[in-house]
């Protein structure tokens, strides 16, 4: 733990105390392990589940510089909070400290977040802009797992001709990193004229699936299958409309309640290991609005993981009804299975012997019984598809 102390720092819990009286319920403060400002670091025991960390870090991006504020602004509002259910092991480890460069900050987040990953706790990074989610990644890269990640923004950060790294050019440096440990990347809740064609035809060349802002809202359920498929969820607050969260650019976007329930699926996916909300600037808010999305926000991911069913088809699957449905334009038998516990489906995809320790994590597809039915009248998944190819071409 000693290898993570010298990069955080303590936050005053004095300072997100608001004046209304919240002493008829327990809040989060209560339940958490806080680091605190002039006190010890506190002992991270293995009952440590959830672990947030606030980034403090704004010097990477090009048009946003504030939202190195976020993450205190955020904390105001979430410790008074009431936890609804049993209590859970939370800790809130404070501050990525500001080094002299911003390659420093970069470093520190990837450190702290592939200790919290070795560790089997979930980092919630908070704060700053979103070119940090690449420090996120690198922890993966650190640990040599490969991993699927959901972004959810409202543009697609490829800004050519920069050769700086920033919140709007970081997503090559995600997508082609090397060593590459991605296995799948989706894009969710992008709006069509903030980005080019040529950004979407590269995606479908790479068979990387993207959902517009439109197809999110018509059926957020569909989603849900896309965000359980993911290790790492990242978040940007630009795909919140501005009504919603006045620090968004753009007056079209998801609205507060359907933020909150995708990073609620996030939060009950076994599956998914990290989280990040980004692009927060309090001097761009209004009545603290945007930081109130977040605090609810962190809330619905705290009550979705303790609604997880740990029912990810890996090992036992006495605990599922499996449907085998005959396809004619594949090699075999497209294999469903469907939770007793939850009723989710998966599909399962064919993976040669030598590779199956690589990707046995991506094995089960998430899927749902709409992807089932029409397996039914012989059209194969998408999902299947693309997951299919990468491990057998």
């Amino acid at each position: 733990m000693e290898e993570i102390v010298k990069y955080l720092q303590g936050v005053d819990i004095a300072d997100f105390m608001d004046e209304e009286d919240y002493s008829s319920y327990t809040d989060f403060q209560e339940i958490m392990l806080i680091n605190e400002y002039g006190k010890d670091f506190p002992e991270i025991t293995q009952d440590v589940k959830i672990a947030f960390v606030g980034v403090q870090e704004d010097r990477g991006s090009r048009r946003n510089q504030g939202c190195w504020k976020a993450a205190d602004r955020i904390r105001k509002y979430f410790y008074p909070l009431a936890p609804q259910k049993a209590k859970i092991g939370l800790a809130d480890l404070g501050n990525i400290r500001q080094f002299d460069t911003l390659e420093e900050s970069y470093q520190a987040t990837t450190d702290v977040c592939t200790w919290l990953l070795q560790h089997n706790i979930i980092p919630v990074l908070i704060g700053g802009s979103n070119d940090m989610a690449l420090s996120l990644y690198k922890a993966y890269v650190q640990i040599a797992k490969i991993i699927n990640i959901l972004n959810v923004d409202a543009r697609m950060d490829m800004l050519l001709n920069v050769d700086q790294l920033s919140d709007e050019n970081y997503l090559p440096q995600l997508l082609c990193n090397d060593p590459n440990y991605l296995f799948d990347y989706t894009h969710i809740a992008y709006q069509s004229y903030f980005v080019s064609k040529d950004v979407l035809d590269m995606l479908d060349e790479l068979k990387l699936e993207h959902r517009r802002l439109g197809e999110v809202q018509q059926n957020l359920a569909k989603m849900e299958p896309l965000i359980r498929d993911a290790d790492m969820v990242m978040l940007d607050m630009s795909a919140v409309r501005a009504s919603d969260a006045p620090c968004s650019f753009s007056p079209h976007g998801l609205y507060g309640e359907e933020f909150c329930k995708i990073v609620n699926y996030a939060g009950m996916s076994d599956k998914l290991t990290s989280l990040c909300i980004t692009g927060l600037n309090p001097d761009k808010d209004v009545d603290d609005r945007s930081s109130k999305v977040v605090a609810h926000a962190l809330y619905y991911f705290i009550e979705g993981f303790l609604w997880r069913k740990n029912d990810f088809p890996q090992f036992d699957l006495s605990q599922y009804l499996k449907f085998n449905v005959m396809i004619d334009d594949a090699n075999s038998d497209l294999v469903f299975y469907k939770s007793k516990k939850s009723d989710r489906w998966w599909v399962e995809v064919p993976c040669p012997a030598e590779s199956k320790f690589k990707y046995n994590n991506h094995c089960m597809v998430p899927c749902n019984y709409e992807d089932y039915r029409k397996a039914m009248d012989g059209e194969i998944p998408i999902r299947w598809l693309i997951a299919y190819n990468k491990m057998n071409l």
